[in-house]
C-alpha cells in the first residue's frame, strides 16, 4: 500500500457480508437524460385548472402526464411511475379541481401507438394516483365528469386496437369510479372514441362509436358499427341516431358542442367520399345535415378528427389535422387558421380560454403551443423532452461522441452525449439535418461528420456535417425489377469489418462507396404477401373499405439485418411477415432460418443481431403486439438460426421487446430495449433487471458506444438516455471483499460557462438543459458492509431480544460512556498520484452496497474552513475550488476508518487523467500548486487577523469589568487596534479608500488572489504579468510574517496584563 501509511496502521480486513451482484451494480447506475426538448413530441390532451389558469395538465400521447403551475415556464412529469406511458385523455373535476382523471392509451390509431391500462384518479393535483379500473380498455378517448355530481363519470373506451374484445364502449360510474357499468356496448370490434354533455343539461349525452382494427399489414379505420348515439338519462342508456347521417361505413367521429347555442351538435365523420364531412344538428342530435365534405386529412382521420367549438360564437368551430382549420359559418366551409410557418403541423389537442377566445393552447406532434391572437402567431414551449425516437446511432467524436436519432414527425436530430460546458446538453446543442419523419440512422465509421439517415419508407440520405448538406442515396430498381417495398422504419447497417453500408427493402442492398452506388445481394427475402388478401376483424374486406394504409409501411418488408462480428459475410435479415433469412457467403445464397418456437408465423421480427463472440450465434426478437399479444419474445441461436431457444427469462409479461445488444467484452452481458424501460442481463437472458433513472417509457432502440463503454437508448416519447460507463457490470461478483471497479480515464479540462454566469441568470427558467455527468473521474465502488458504531450494534442486539420478548440487559456505564465518546465510522476514498502521494480525500456515505462518486480532478480548496452555510448563493458565487492536478497516472483506494483503526477495502485502482488540449501541463500545474500554497498561507494569515480582531473586541469590553485596569491598559488596547488595522490594510487592502469607491494599491491578498482566481478556471500557463504578481505577492508576504509575529507578542502581553487586572475570561486568553 502506498496510501498514507501513518493512517493505515491497523489493516484489518472485515469478511465480506455478501458478494456484489449485477443487480446491485445496476441499481447504482442511473440512466441520464440528454433530451432533447427543442421540438417536443405528440400532445394528446390539455386540461387547464378552472380557478388557476396558470396550472395546466398536459397529456402526452407517448410520454406520460406533465403539469405546470406557472403557465409553462417549467413542467414537471407527474405520472412517470405508472405502468402506462401512453395517454388518451386528462379531465379535471369541475366541482373539485384538485381531482384529476387520466385515461391511458392514446386515442389515435397510428402504426406506432402504444396502449394503456385503464383509468386513474388523483385527489391532490397529480401528487399521487389511484388506479380506478377499465384495465382492458387500452385506449381511452374521453372522460366526462358531471358538473352536478362528481361521482357521476362517463368514459369513452375505444378498446384494443390490435385485437377484439376488451373494455369497449361507454362506461358509467355513479360512485366516483369505484365501479363501472358498460352502458353502451356495440360489439367486440367497436368502441367509443368521443363523448359530450349537453352544455346546460348533463342528462343529455352524445357518444361516437368507432369500429376499427389495425394489423401489421393494414389499418381498417371504420365499419358499419361506427355511428352517433344519444342518451337522455345521464348515460344510463343510449340509442343510435341515423337521421341525416352517412348510410355507409363510418370511420372516426369527432364531436363538439357549445354553450353559445346549447342545442347544437357538430360531428365530423369519416366515410366514403360522397358522405364524409362535417354534420350539423340544431335539435340536440336528433337529426343532422351535412354541411361540408371536409374531414381531417394528412395521415388520415384516424390520427386526428379533433373538433372544438367556440364558447362565445356558435358558428365558429375548429378542426385539427396537419393544419388547424376554422369554420366561421357553422361548418359550411373551412379554411386554414394558421400560416403553417410559425408552428409545427399535425394538431391533436386544443384548449380555448373561456375568458378570451383568442387565447388558445394547441398540442401538436412537436409539443405545445400558445396563441393570443387566434392562431396568427404562436409561441412554442421547448421545455418538454417528449420526442419519440425510432432509432439511434453514435459516432466516435472526441472527446464526447454524438448521438443521432430518427424521430416521429420531427425529422433526424443530432446532438452531443455531453458537452464541455458546465451546464450540460442544451436545446441549442441539437441540430436537425433532415426533416419529415426521421427513421434509421448510422454514422460512417471513418468520418464522424458523415451520417446516414432516412425519412419514412426508406428514403435514404447521406449527410455531411461540415457542409450541412444531404444527398439522396436511396437504391433504385433496374428496369424490369419489381417495385421496392420499404418498411416505414427501414433498417440500415454498417459492416463491422469494413466501411460497407447495407440497407433493405424487400431485398438487401450493399454499398462500398458510402451510398454512391448500390448492389442488390438478395432476391425477395419476405413472404411477398398481398395485404388486401389478409383477414381483419374475422374476414377479408373490399379494397374500397375504409383502409388507411398511406402513413404506414408497405407490407412484406425487411425490418432488420445484421452481419456476424466474427466472420465477414455471415448475414441475417428479418421481416415484418415473420421470416428470418441467413446467408453464409455474403449474400450469394440465402436460406430461411427455422421458425421461432411458439411464435405466430405472422409475427413482426423487430430485431436480428449477430453475436459479438460466437461465429454462428444470432439473437432474434419477435413482436406480436400487432396481433394482440404483448409478451416478450427474445431468442438466441448458436447454429445460424437452425435451432432457437428463448432467453426472455424473467422479463415481465405484457412487456414487448424491441432491440437487443451484446456487450463486446462479456458475452453473457446483454442489453434490451423494451416497452417499459431498458433492461440488462448478466447471465445471457436467464434474469433481467430494469435499469433505473428513466420513467416508464418504451425504449425502441439501444446502442453501445464501445470506446467509452456507454449505453445509449432511444425512447419513444422521452428522448435519449445514456448509461455512462457501465464497465462495472462486467465485473459483477469479482470483488467479494469490496473495492473500486475499473475506472474510465478522465478528460482534463475546465468546463466553460456559456453565459454570463453559471445556471440561467440570463436565459430564464424555461431554458431546457439536461445535466452532464459530474465533471472528473467517476468511481463505481462496492462496500460489502457498512461500518457500525457501538451504539448501533447494541441497539441491533436489543431489537433481536425484544422481538423474542426477552429482557434487555442494562449495558453498563462503561459501555454507554464508550458509545458517547466514539467518533463514529467514516468511509473515504484516497486519490493518489503516480508518486503515491495522496492529493485528495473524498468523503463517502457509510452505506453498504454499490455506489458512484466523482472527483473533480482538483486539489482541496486552500480557503479557511467555514462551516456556516449561506442562505443565498448567487450564480457567480460557489464552493471554494482548489487547483487542477496535472494530467497523468493516478490511483484510487477505498478506506474505512472506525474504532478498530483504518483499513483499505480492495486494491488500488489505477486510471489516467488525459489532457484535452496539448501543452506543457506539468510545469503549469506546478506553478498552480505553488500559487495554491501561497493562497492557503495568506488565507490562514487573514483568518488569524480576524481572530485577533475578535479577541481585541472582547478585551475592550472586559476592560470595564477589570477592577485592576489602569489608563495605560486602555491605551495599550487602542494601540493594538490601530496596529491590527495597519496589518489588515497591508494584507487585504485599504478599507477607507475602498469604502469610498476610490482605487487602492494592490494588497498582498488581492494581488495573489487575482492570479489564483484566474488560474483555477484555465489549463493555460500563467502570463508573465501573473507570474510577476505571484512574485510580488510572495515577497510581500514573506516580509509580512515577522510583522505578525511582533503583533502576536504584543497581543499576548496585553492579555497577560488583562488577566493580572482581574478581567473576566476573553477568547484566546488563558490563566495558566
Amino acid at each position: 500500500m502506498r496510501i498514507l501509511s501513518a493512517l493505515l496502521l491497523s489493516l484489518i480486513l472485515v469478511p465480506a457480508a455478501f458478494a456484489q451482484t449485477a443487480a446491485d451494480i445496476g441499481k447504482a447506475l442511473d440512466l441520464r437524460s440528454i433530451g432533447p426538448a427543442l421540438m417536443g413530441g405528440r400532445i394528446a390532451d390539455i386540461a387547464v385548472h378552472p380557478d388557476r389558469p396558470s396550472t395546466w395538465y398536459i397529456g402526452v400521447g407517448s410520454g406520460n402526464v406533465w403539469k405546470t403551475t406557472n403557465g409553462g415556464v417549467s413542467f414537471e412529469p407527474i405520472f412517470d411511475d405508472k405502468p402506462s406511458y401512453s395517454i388518451g385523455d386528462v379531465a379535471i373535476d369541475p366541482n373539485n379541481p384538485d381531482v384529476v382523471w387520466v385515461g391511458t392509451g392514446e386515442n389515435v390509431s397510428g402504426r406506432h401507438v402504444a396502449w394503456g391500462d385503464g383509468i386513474y384518479r388523483s385527489r391532490n393535483g397529480g401528487e399521487t394516483w389511484d388506479h380506478m379500473g377499465l384495465e382492458d380498455s387500452e385506449h381511452i378517448g374521453r372522460i366526462l365528469i358531471d358538473p352536478r355530481d362528481s361521482n357521476h363519470i362517463l368514459v369513452a373506451a375505444e378498446g384494443p386496437l390490435w385485437s377484439d374484445g376488451g373494455d369497449r364502449g361507454v362506461y358509467r360510474s355513479t360512485d366516483g369510479g369505484e365501479t363501472w357499468d358498460n352502458v353502451l356496448s356495440v360489439n367486440n370490434d367497436t368502441g367509443v372514441t368521443d363523448l359530450e354533455f349537453h352544455p346546460t343539461n348533463p342528462d343529455v349525452v352524445y357518444a361516437a362509436t368507432y369500429q376499427r382494427r389495425r394489423k401489421t399489414w393494414a389499418l381498417l379505420a371504420g365499419g358499419p358499427e361506427s355511428g352517433f348515439y344519444k342518451s337522455t338519462d345521464g348515460g344510463q342508456s343510449f340509442r343510435r341516431i341515423t337521421t341525416g347521417l352517412p348510410k355507409g361505413d363510418v370511420g372516426k367521429i369527432g364531436l363538439a358542442v357549445t354553450p353559445a347555442d346549447p342545442d347544437r351538435v357538430y360531428a365530423t365523420m369519416e366515410s366514403e367520399a360522397s358522405e364524409r364531412g362535417l354534420y350539423f344538428s340544431s335539435d340536440q342530435g336528433e337529426s343532422f345535415e351535412r354541411r361540408s365534405s371536409y374531414t381531417s386529412g394528412g395521415t388520415g382521420p384516424h390520427y386526428y378528427q379533433e373538433l372544438e367549438a367556440s364558447h362565445v360564437d356558435p358558428d365558429v368551430i375548429y378542426q385539427m389535422d396537419v393544419w388547424l382549420h376554422v369554420s366561421r359559418d357553422a361548418g359550411h366551409s373551412f379554411s386554414e387558421l394558421e400560416t403553417g410557418w410559425g408552428k409545427h403541423s399535425d394538431n391533436h389537442a386544443m384548449w380555448i380560454d373561456p375568458e378570451d377566445p383568442t387565447h388558445m393552447l394547441v398540442g401538436t406532434d412537436a409539443g405545445l403551443y400558445e396563441t393570443f391572437d387566434e392562431g396568427k402567431t404562436f409561441r412554442h414551449f421547448p421545455n418538454l423532452p417528449i420526442s419519440q425516437f425510432y432509432k439511434v446511432a453514435v459516432n466516435n467524436r472526441s472527446p464526447f461522441y454524438d448521438v443521432l436519432g430518427g424521430a416521429q414527425d420531427l425529422g433526424t436530430l443530432m446532438g452531443p452525449s455531453r458537452t464541455l460546458n458546465r451546464e450540460g446538453v442544451r436545446n441549442r446543442d441539437w441540430y436537425v439535418p433532415l426533416g419529415s419523419d426521421g427513421q434509421g440512422v448510422a454514422f460512417d465509421p471513418e468520418d464522424d461528420d458523415i451520417g446516414y439517415m432516412a425519412t419514412q419508407q426508406g428514403n435514404w440520405y447521406r449527410h455531411n456535417k461540415r457542409t450541412e448538406e444531404v444527398i439522396d442515396i436511396q437504391p433504385q430498381p433496374e428496369p424490369g425489377d419489381a417495385p421496392e417495398r420499404w418498411n416505414w422504419d427501414a433498417p440500415i447497417l454498417i459492416s463491422p469489418h469494413r466501411n460497407r453500408v447495407y440497407v433493405a427493402s424487400q431485398r438487401l442492398w450493399q454499398s462500398d462507396d458510402r451510398g454512391n452506388s448500390w448492389t442488390a445481394i438478395s432476391g425477395d427475402l419476405t413472404r411477398d404477401v398481398n395485404r388486401y388478401e389478409l383477414e381483419i376483424m374475422g374476414r377479408v374486406w373490399s379494397v374500397d373499405a375504409l383502409y388507411h394504409n398511406g402513413a404506414m409501411s408497405k407490407y412484406s418488408t425487411i425490418t432488420g439485418m445484421s452481419e456476424s462480428y466474427v466472420t465477414e459475410g455471415v448475414l441475417y435479415t428479418a421481416s415484418d411477415d415473420g421470416l428470418i433469412q441467413v446467408s453464409l457467403d455474403g449474400g450469394e445464397n440465402w436460406r430461411q432460418a427455422s421458425p421461432l418456437p411458439g411464435v405466430d408465423s405472422q409475427a413482426f421480427i423487430n430485431d436480428v443481431e449477430a453475436s459479438r463472440h460466437d461465429e454462428a450465434g444470432v439473437f432474434a426478437i419477435a413482436d406480436v403486439h400487432k396481433l394482440g399479444v404483448y409478451d416478450p419474445l427474445v431468442y438466441y441461436s448458436r447454429d445460424n438460426g437452425t435451432t432457437w431457444r428463448s432467453i426472455s427469462g424473467d422479463l415481465p409479461d405484457g412487456v414487448i421487446a424491441w432491440m437487443v445488444q451484446q456487450d463486446p467484452v462479456d458475452e453473457d452481458l446483454l442489453f434490451l430495449a423494451a416497452e417499459n424501460g431498458l433492461y440488462f442481463s448478466s447471465n445471457f437472458g436467464e434474469n433481467w433487471q430494469r435499469l433505473p433513472g428513466a420513467p416508464t417509457i418504451a425504449f425502441r432502440d439501444v446502442k453501445i458506444q464501445e470506446r467509452d463503454n456507454d449505453l445509449v437508448g432511444a425512447t419513444f416519447g422521452r428522448g435519449f438516455y445514456v448509461l455512462d460507463d457501465y464497465t462495472a457490470l462486467r465485473h459483477a461478483g469479482t470483488m467479494p471483499e469490496g473495492g473500486i471497479f475499473p475506472v474510465r480515464d478522465a478528460w482534463w479540462y475546465v468546463p466553460n460557462v456559456p453565459m454570463q454566469a453559471p445556471g440561467k441568470p440570463t436565459l430564464g427558467d424555461d431554458d431546457f438543459t439536461t445535466p452532464n455527468p459530474d465533471f472528473g473521474a467517476a468511481f463505481t465502488y462496492y462496500l460489502p458492509e457498512a461500518p457500525t458504531t457501538m451504539q448501533e450494534e447494541r441497539r441491533a442486539e436489543e431489537r433481536a431480544i425484544r422481538e423474542e420478548a426477552g429482557d434487555v440487559p442494562f449495558p453498563g456505564w462503561d459501555r454507554l460512556t464508550a458509545e458517547d465518546r466514539e467518533a463514529g465510522p467514516r468511509v473515504l476514498m484516497a486519490i493518489m498520484n503516480a508518486e503515491g502521494q495522496t492529493v485528495r480525500w473524498l468523503a463517502l456515505p457509510a452505506r453498504a452496497g454499490v455506489h458512484r462518486v466523482t472527483w473533480d480532478l482538483r486539489m482541496p480548496a486552500p480557503d479557511p474552513v467555514n462551516l456556516v452555510q449561506p442562505g443565498f448563493v448567487s450564480p457567480w458565487s460557489g464552493a471554494p475550488l482548489g487547483p487542477l492536478v496535472a494530467p497523468g497516472a493516478y490511483s484510487a483506494q477505498l478506506v474505512v476508518i472506525d474504532r478498530e483503526g483504518a483499513r483499505p477495502v480492495g486494491d488500488e485502482t489505477p486510471f489516467r487523467v488525459k489532457a484535452l488540449h496539448p501543452g506543457d501541463h506539468s510545469s503549469t500545474i506546478a506553478i498552480h500548486s505553488k500559487a495554491r500554497e501561497l493562497e492557503r498561507q495568506i488565507g490562514i494569515a487573514n483568518a488569524e487577523l480576524g481572530e485577533w480582531g475578535d479577541r481585541l473586541r472582547h478585551m475592550r469590553a472586559a476592560l470595564l469589568l477589570a477592577p485592576g485596569a489602569d489608563a495605560e491598559l486602555f491605551q495599550l488596547i487602542d494601540g493594538l487596534e490601530a496596529g491590527l488595522t495597519n496589518l489588515r490594510t497591508e494584507l487585504t487592502g485599504d478599507r477607507v479608500r475602498g469604502g469610498l469607491n476610490e482605487t487602492t494599491s494592490p494588497s498582498i491578498r488581492s494581488r495573489v488572489g487575482r492570479v489564483t482566481g484566474s488560474l483555477r478556471s484555465t489549463t493555460q500557463p500563467p502570463t508573465q504579468t501573473q507570474r510577476r504578481g505571484l512574485e510580488i505577492g510572495a515577497e510581500a508576504f514573506d516580509a509580512f510574517g515577522p510583522k505578525m509575529d511582533v503583533f502576536r507578542d504584543r497581543l499576548e502581553a496585553a492579555e497577560t496584563a488583562l488577566e493580572a487586572a482581574g478581567a473576566p475570561w476573553t477568547p484566546g486568553r488563558s490563566n495558566r
